[in-house]
């Protein structure tokens, strides 16, 4: 299933990680070495890394769910039987994408929230707070999007049946 809407997310992911590492490294090095060499220290530093940071785990969780390389437990799918074992790891992807769609609703309140009382970081009093979790959002819906592609829809071009 390649469509349009996937290469975009793709090419969108990839340049957000890209972007925040080039923002996010040269901001922390000049931090270092203003710290250590000139004992001194930017007070929005340490907030600009932090956001690069949330930016790129979240943008990195759902390139993650496009690879499948997320973290399972996959001690059951492992002893049991391959007619048992394919029901359960599909309950864990089903599993996953509606809980990642809650996480991505209730974070979109609060990411409402923020919006709306227009609060900002102490360091960087131009910028809204609420930016920092909008990657929560994008990321929890993208991992929702990337498991239902990449592990349920192989499972529906079979005409519904779980195949071994």
């Amino acid at each position: 299933m390649k469509t349009r809407f996937i290469d975009i997310l793709d090419n969108l992911e990839a340049d957000i990680i890209a972007i925040c590492i080039f923002v996010t490294l040269p901001v922390l090095a000049v931090q270092v070495v203003a710290r250590y060499v000139f004992s001194y220290s930017f007070s929005w530093a340490e907030q600009v890394a932090r956001i690069g940071f949330v930016w790129i785990c979240m943008a990195g969780i759902s390139l993650a769910a496009k690879k499948q390389m997320h973290l399972k437990v996959e001690m059951a799918t492992e002893y049991l039987p391959r007619s048992i074992a394919k029901y359960i790891e599909l309950f864990s992807d089903i599993f996953t994408i509606v809980f990642c769609l809650f996480l991505s609703y209730k974070i979109a309140g609060i990411v409402f929230m923020q919006f709306t009382k227009w609060q900002t970081f102490p360091s960087m009093t131009w910028l809204p707070v609420w930016v920092m979790y909008i990657p929560g959002v994008l990321g929890t819906l993208g991992v929702a999007i990337r498991t239902f592609i990449v592990r349920i829809c192989p499972l529906l071009k079979h005409n519904g049946s779980i195949k071994e």
